[in-house]
C-alpha cells in the first residue's frame, strides 16, 4: 500500500493502517529478505516513515504517547545501525576517491581496507540486533493498534505539519550560523521528515506535493552526505594510532572537508528555495488544498486526485521511500 493518507478516510483510522503497514514491511524484510544489507537498509527506511507519521501526529498524540513511541522505533532502528554504518562508511570513501593525488589515494585505500576487514569480520548471518528488532517490533505493533488521536481530524496532520516544518526552517538559519556537523544533521533530520509528511499527504494535489518531495529528497541527499563524511572523519579519529598514520587521518578530514564545504554551498540556495515560506502560511496553505482535494474526490472519485500533471511522467516511486 502507498505510504499516504486516503482523502475523505477518517485521520486516525488512516494513522493506523499507514503505520501499521510500515511495521509489518519491516517484519518482512528482516524475516524474508536473502541480504541482510538489503534487509537492513529497507527495514530503516520503514522505521523512518513510522517516526515521520508520528511527528505528524504529534498534536494529536500528546507530548508524552508521542515522545515513548518515537523513541520506541528509534531504538529498534538502532539495533541495525552497526551494519548499516560500516556500508556507509565504504561508499563515502568511494565518492572520495575520485580526489587526485598520491597521498589521497594512498590515505583512502588504507582507510577502506581497514572498513573492509571490519565488515568482512562481523556475523555474515542473522545477528542478535536482527532478532531483538524482530521481537520489539512485534510489541510496537500491539501498541500501536491502540493509539488515539484527538482530534480525529485534519486539523491535527495540519498542525503536525506546520511544527515540523518550523523546526526545519529554524534548524535550516541554525545550520548556516552554527556549521556544526551535528547541526547540519539535525537540519537534515527535519528535511528528510519533511518530504515524508508532504508524500503522506499527497493525495490532494500529486503535482504540487510531488514537486515538494522531490525538492526536499535532493536536499536531503546533499546533507546526507554532508553527513556520512562527518561519520567518516569521526571513523579515523577514532582509530588507534597503529592502525591509520597521523598523516592519512588528516588527510582525509582534509578531503572530507573539502567536500563537505562543496556540499554546504549547494545545499544552501535548495534550502532558502523549500523553507522560503513562513510555517503559518505553508499550514494554511496545506488545509486549504486538502478541503478541496477532498471535495474533488467527492466528485471525480479517489482517480482523479491520483493522476500527474498534463504531461508529467508518473513518479509515484518517489512517494514511498
Amino acid at each position: 500500500m502507498a505510504f499516504r493518507f486516503k482523502l475523505n478516510e477518517p485521520v486516525e483510522k488512516g494513522f493506523r493502517r499507514i503505520g501499521l503497514e510500515q511495521i509489518e514491511r519491516a517484519e518482512r524484510e528482516l524475516t524474508a529478505s536473502e541480504s541482510l544489507e538489503v534487509a537492513t537498509h529497507e527495514t530503516r527506511k520503514s522505521l523512518k516513515r513510522v517516526r515521520a507519521l508520528l511527528r505528524l501526529a504529534r498534536p494529536g498524540l500528546g507530548d508524552t504517547v508521542y515522545r515513548a513511541e518515537n523513541a520506541r522505533f528509534r531504538d529498534i532502528g538502532a539495533l541495525l545501525s552497526s551494519a548499516r554504518d560500516r556500508d556507509v562508511l565504504v561508499e563515502t570513501v568511494t565518492k572520495l576517491e575520485t580526489v587526485p593525488g598520491e597521498v589521497a589515494n594512498a590515505a583512502l585505500a588504507a582507510v577502506k581496507k581497514l572498513i573492509l576487514d571490519e565488515r568482512e569480520g562481523s556475523h555474515p548471518g542473522r545477528s542478535e540486533g536482527t532478532r531483538e528488532a524482530l521481537e520489539r517490533l512485534a510489541i510496537a505493533k500491539k501498541k500501536f493498534r491502540r493509539l488515539t488521536l484527538e482530534p480525529d481530524d485534519f486539523s491535527t496532520i495540519a498542525h503536525g505539519i506546520t511544527e515540523s516544518y518550523r523546526k526545519g526552517r529554524q534548524a535550516f538559519e541554525a545550520a548556516y550560523a552554527n556549521g556544526a556537523d551535528e547541526v547540519f544533521h539535525e537540519w537534515r533530520k527535519a528535511v528528510q521528515q519533511h518530504w515524508r509528511q508532504m508524500a503522506l499527504i499527497s493525495r490532494a494535489w500529486p503535482a504540487f506535493f510531488e514537486a515538494r518531495v522531490g525538492a526536499a529528497r535532493a536536499l536531503s541527499q546533499l546533507l546526507g552526505d554532508d553527513h556520512d563524511l562527518f561519520l567518516l572523519v569521526e571513523y579515523v579519529r577514532n582509530l588507534p594510532p597503529d592502525r591509520l598514520s597521523a598523516m592519512h587521518v588528516a588527510e582525509i578530514e582534509r578531503q572530507a572537508r573539502a567536500r563537505q564545504d562543496e556540499l554546504r554551498k549547494l545545499a544552501e540556495p535548495r534550502g532558502r528555495q523549500l523553507f522560503a515560506e513562513g510555517a503559518g502560511g505553508l499550514g494554511r496553505r496545506i488545509r486549504v488544498i486538502w478541503e478541496a482535494g477532498g471535495k474533488i474526490a467527492e466528485h471525480e472519485g479517489d482517480a482523479g486526485t491520483h493522476a500527474p500533471a498534463e504531461g508529467a511522467r508518473p513518479q509515484a516511486s518517489k512517494l514511498h521511500g
